[in-house]
Parts: structure tokens; sequence; C-alpha cells
């Protein structure tokens, strides 16, 4: 809460004076009081920042940041940096710009579990419940439709110990509270990025720039925030191409390559690294707008739209020279008479070049009214759309540097994929603001399709249209809430959460083809569950307050842990369709 105190201070400095002189005054003297100067004091104005969506009652661990605090103590180049110091909390972000691996993790869970945590912005979702971990379709919370400037706040509560979110929440819940200006104002920020990195045989410098504008207003009731931000990264690679030693037959077959490199696996076996497997240049383009309206002063309707564009790069590197100084790619060869031929062969798999191309949309609506009184409620509803997600690669017998002008290669088409949700929430106060009881409720529904295609392309990789099928998933699922919660203060310095969610869960028109002559479907299934929540905390002393909090988190399947082919190499490895 700020209340800017010079104008207040003056008031009460007026009204002692005032009253004083009064009090003091004879007959005689209380004519001169005509001629005392009179000042107009302006208007004394009480803010304060914007709340947090995350039930602030519960007695459960809480964590949370401002915007004052992130600008003073953050070098924050995306939305994912404002978590950096938080408790228990891990964003794999690998480079700037990281837009398909960048993954949430909590203590509870591992950088491969991308499910089992949840982020939104003003209540609306941003994590990616089609899939969990990191995949084709990048399973990683929509980091790239909130940027820093227009962060006011973000907190963070541990825990699948609040009935108003699913078992996803089993790690920890993220809300980012961004803010719509109360005058007109404008800002440009930049920044650049310099990145010395020495590894094996690369040495060289990465650079990352990103440039950003918004503009504000509010006039009377009607406010909007529209923001553009660009960057443009070159992150340092992020895999490396790899034979065991061992793996080496003595002899002189294959070519005689240098500039291997020998090391140690994770397991301390001796590999050598033979060149660069990733490396992205990453261009992206954010475009957010956030129209509000003020039907009184404690009902706000807001709409959010946001594009996302990503145009990226995937370049390797080998270290192999042939006797002329050439890089060698592909085909047998021989580290120092070790011999790889055979399936130790060089092939296009092992330096993959791909480009990939795209754009999403997400629409968010969200009514709400915060009176603090007997009734609040509020409705959440959004749509996040794949309009356009293009990944294209050069097949494994098409390397480079042939492969870098076109030739075979495949493509895989997620267009289609995405996901809507709609939850509505009330919270009733029986007993006014300061009572005893705080009771809230709502119902959910969340609803997420996959569309996964891969395609064959003979001709050019770079630029031709889908040839043949490689694989071709598809898949949905259906998850339905309702819960209840009442946050109960039974005696003083004693508060208690008692909460239950029911949840109906179902997955239908799961389908997986290899080939027009190889589909397999799958039958319709449906869940039903139900999650008890409960918390009770002591206000020890000021200072100190004892908390025990049980939660159950039911974390259901993903579309892509269901039907995904997580292989096109061995068409009959996919998921399980019967996962619990």
């Amino acid at each position: 809460m700020k209340i800017k105190l010079k104008p207040l201070f003056a008031a009460m400095i007026a009204l002692h004076a005032s009253h004083t002189f009064a009090q003091a005054a004879t007959p005689e003297t209380q004519v001169t009081q005509v001629d005392t100067p009179v000042k107009k004091l302006g208007v004394v104005v009480v803010s304060g920042n914007q709340p947090t969506s995350l039930p602030t009652q519960i007695p459960t661990t809480t964590e949370g940041i401002t915007k004052q605090q992130i600008e003073q103590t953050i070098n924050a180049t995306d939305s994912e940096d404002a978590l950096k110091y938080f408790p228990s909390l891990l964003v794999r972000k690998r480079y700037i710009g990281d837009y398909n691996h960048a993954i949430l993790s909590t203590r509870a869970s591992g950088t491969g579990n991308s499910a089992r945590s949840l982020v939104f912005a003003d209540g609306i979702q941003l994590s990616n419940l089609l899939g969990n971990g990191v995949g084709g379709l990048s399973f990683t919370p929509r980091w790239g439709l909130v940027t820093p400037e227009e962060i006011e706040r973000v907190d963070v509560m541990y825990g699948p110990f609040s009935a108003a979110y699913s078992g996803n929440s089993v790690g920890a819940v993220v809300d980012y509270v961004t803010r719509m200006p109360t005058n007109f104002e404008a800002h440009v920020a930049t920044g650049y990025t310099l990145q010395p990195f020495k590894l094996y045989s690369t040495d060289s410098n990465y650079r990352a720039w990103h440039a950003s504008a918004s503009i504000g207003n509010k006039a009377g009731d009607f406010s909007y925030w529209i923001n553009y931000n660009h960057a443009d990264s070159s992150g340092q690679p992020l895999t490396f191409a790899t034979r065991p030693r061992s793996a080496g037959a003595s002899g002189s077959a294959g070519t005689a390559v240098t500039g291997a490199v020998l090391n140690a696996n994770n397991a301390n076996a001796p590999w050598f690294i033979l060149g660069t497997g990733t490396q992205y240049e990453t261009v992206q383009d954010h475009l957010k707008a956030k129209i509000a309206y003020d039907f009184s002063p404690t009902m706000r309707a807001t709409y959010t739209f946001g594009v996302w564009q990503n145009s990226s790069d995937g370049n390797p590197v080998s270290y192999l020279r042939d006797a002329a100084g050439n890089p060698v790619y592909s085909g047998p060869i021989n580290i120092a008479g070790l011999a790889y031929t055979g399936s130790g062969a060089l092939t296009g798999g092992d330096f993959v070049k791909n480009h990939q191309e795209v754009t999403h949309y997400i629409h968010g609506l969200t009514i709400k009214t915060n009176t603090k009184g007997t009734w609040d409620w509020e409705l959440a509803a959004s749509l996040y759309d794949y309009n356009k997600d293009l990944l294209r690669a050069n097949a494994a017998g098409n390397p480079l540097p042939n492969a870098a002008n076109g030739g075979a290669g495949s493509i895989t088409d997620g267009s289609g994929t995405g996901w809507n949700t709609l939850a509505t929430r009330a919270t009733w106060r029986p007993h006014g603001p300061t009572g005893t009881h705080i009771v809230e409720g709502g119902v959910q529904q969340d609803s997420y399709k996959l569309r996964y295609r891969v395609s064959a392309i003979a001709g050019n990789w770079l630029s031709d249209a889908p040839g043949s099928l490689t694989s071709n998933v598809r898949g949905d699922t259906r998850l339905t809430s309702v819960w209840a919660q009442d946050i109960w203060s039974f005696a003083p310095d004693w508060k208690a959460v008692i909460g239950l969610r029911a949840e109906n869960w179902k997955a239908s028109n799961g389908l997986t083809s290899f080939s027009a002559a190889n589909s397999l479907t799958y039958a319709d299934r449906r869940e039903n569950y139900r999650s008890p929540k409960g918390a009770v905390s002591f206000q020890l002393s000021p200072d100190t307050v004892l908390k025990a909090s049980l939660g159950r988190a039911v974390r259901f399947p993903t579309v892509a842990e269901l039907y995904g082919a997580t292989s096109t190499t061995n068409s009959q490895f996919i998921n399980d369709p019967n996962l619990r």
C-alpha cells in the first residue's frame, strides 16, 4: 500500500494549527483570522499493488516478488528470469531465447517433468500440458507471452495444497500479475549480451540482443496496454556428436580424421567428441495487447491477445578433418587407428541441421470482482492455438555439407494443436471480510488436442511440401473439475483449511499411424478421482509460524504420453495408451 505522505502530513499540520488557534483566540483577535492565508491541498491518493490471484489465506508455503524488486535485483531479459532467485525453483533456460527446453522444475519434480507445475499470467494458463518434458512440440510454459516490462508481481505457491488447482500443481503454482496503466505511458527498452564460450574445440563469442516498446493509457473506465518485443539470439552449442572409444575396432578402415577430442562420459567411460550437434540461431517476435474495462470500482473485464513468432536454425559443426583439412560429416572414419564403420559410421543423424517456423496465438478473457465484501466471483477463459508449427530437418542419409543446400529430409507439422480452458470461481465470506470463515469454490474445464504429423521429403527439405507419411499422432484429453474449500480461523492465532477437488478425466480420438497400412486407434478412457486437501497453522510468535499441510494430487496423463510416437526410426515404439 502506497500513501502520498507529504500532502497527508501537511493536512494534519494544518488541521492541528487551526484547532489550536481557535482555542487560543480572543473576541478581539478573531477578526484577524479572515486574513489568514488559506492553502488548498491536493487530493490525497492511496494506491496499492495488484493482488495475486493465488489463494493467500491457505497456510502453506508461498513466496513473492514485486516489480520494484525485479528492477533492483534481477537483470531480467525475459519472464523466466523473474523466477531466478525463488527458493526450490529452477527454469532450465539454456540460452537467451530458449523456447523448447525451458522447463520449470521444483523440489518435487525434475527438469523432465513439465506437467508437474502450473504457470499462469493474470489467471490465464501458460503451462503447456499437452505433454510432459521436452519434445518436438516444446512442452514448456509459454514464457514469451509475458515480458519483464509488464510484470507487476510474481507469486509462487509450493505444493498441491489448494483445491483450486489440478494435480499438476504437485510441484508449484506460479502466477504472473501484469499491470494496466493508470495514465498515459510509453516505454522503450533494449539490451545486448556477449557470451564467450570455450569447450572442447569450440571457442567463440555468442551474442544476443532484444528490444521492446510499450504504450498504454487509461481514459475513464477504459484502459489498454500494447507491447512489442523482438529478440535475436545466438546460443552456445547444446549437444555434441560422440562415439565411445570402445566401439572402435583396431585397423586402418575408414577415412583417417583428426580433431576428435577424447573425454569421458557421465559414467566415466572414455569417448570421442566429434563435433557440436545443435547450436540455435533464434529470432523471436511477440506482440501482446490487453484491454480492460471497469464496469464499477470493484468489477473489471480484461481481454488479452498475444502473437508469438519464432524462427530458429539448428547448426551443427564437425571437429573432424581429413588429410586435406576438409570437414568430415559422414561415412566410415578412423580415429588414431580405431575404425568406426558399419553402424559406427557417421550419418546425417549425427550432425542434424534444422529450421523451425512457429506462429502461436493466445486469447484470454477474465471478468472478476474485488469487493472484499460478502461475495466475489471470477470467470476466466483462454484459447491457445498452434496456428503454424513447422520443423524441417535433413535426413540421416543426406548429411552435411550437401544437406545445407537441400536434398532429402523431413517436416514435422504441429499446426492445429492447442488447448482451451474455462473456469468459474466464487468466494463467500459469511461473516464479512474479517470473519472466521472464507469459503471458496469453482468449476473448471481444460481441453487439449494434439495434432503431430511427420512426413518425409525426397527432394529439397528446405522448401518442398510434405511427402510420404512417417508418423501421425492425434488425440484429445479433457479434464472437468469441481472444487470447494473452507478457510477457517477457528481460534486466535490458529487457521485451518479443508478442501476437496473432484475430477473427471477423458481421453479420446487416440490415433498413431506410421503409414497408410500401419495405423493404431485407441478406445476412449474415463477416470474419476477425488483429491482431499488439508492444512493448519499456528502463529507461535510475531516471527514464527508453524504449518502442516496435506494434499493428494492426481496428475493425469497428457495426450503426448498416451499416443505420442517417441521415435520415427522405430515405428513400433509408442507411449502407453493405458498409462495410469
